[in-house]
């Protein structure tokens, strides 16, 4: 008697032909004086902003947030950006447990009296696939420069990709709760895409 299906001896395989031939058409380019002008707005859908910070020394946990916009607009010329703007919801954060999430929004937060996250950049341009993007953080009622260090990741079929990495301390914003149980500095990391409109 057979119990369950012999096992495949057919090797499995490295990629999707489809998929790949629609990869080699994409053009991707990771030149950014080959991005054509114009407004790039974020993708949520390819987007990911989270936040991670130490937990009584023992662990760095993760907090992302599912609700983010933004835009920028690009000039080719000299590979810069200007009105870089990025905006969250504070309520939107996600740790995987709601009841802990929502104590985060209320007590963190503060998200009913500081309803979004703001961070605004004039200017930023892109040097040997890299850039240090300094900007304002509105956060929790405070104002304060950031600065995103930020890889330029491509260009392919309209669309930019960046990652982003910063450091801060939440106590410059007033966001002191449960210090020094739960760090000071936090370390935000992004995973960005955008579209030209």
């Amino acid at each position: 008697m057979t119990i369950g299906a012999a096992a495949s001896t057919t090797p499995p395989k490295p990629e999707d032909t489809g998929a790949a031939a629609q990869y080699r058409q994409l053009n991707a380019t990771a030149d950014p004086g080959a991005a054509p002008a114009g407004t790039y707005k974020l993708d949520p859908h390819h987007t990911s902003v989270i936040a991670k910070l130490a937990h009584m020394d023992l662990s760095r946990y993760t907090l992302r947030f599912d609700d983010v916009s933004g835009s920028f607009d690009f000039n080719p010329s000299g590979a810069s950006a200007s009105n870089v703007e990025i905006t969250i919801d504070p309520k939107s954060v996600d740790t995987g447990d709601q009841a802990f999430d929502k104590r985060i929004a209320s007590k963190f937060f503060e998200a009913e009296k500081y309803p979004t996250m703001n961070f605004i950049a004039d200017s930023v341009k892109i040097m040997n696939g890299h850039a240090s993007v300094a900007g304002i953080l509105n956060f929790h009622g405070v104002k304060k420069t950031v600065v995103l260090h930020t890889t330029y990741r491509g260009f392919a079929q309209s669309r930019m990709g960046f990652s982003g990495e910063a450091t801060f301390k939440r106590s410059d914003f007033g966001v002191s709760e449960w210090v020094p149980l739960e760090a000071d500095d936090v370390t935000i990391l992004v995973e960005a895409e955008f579209t030209r409109l």
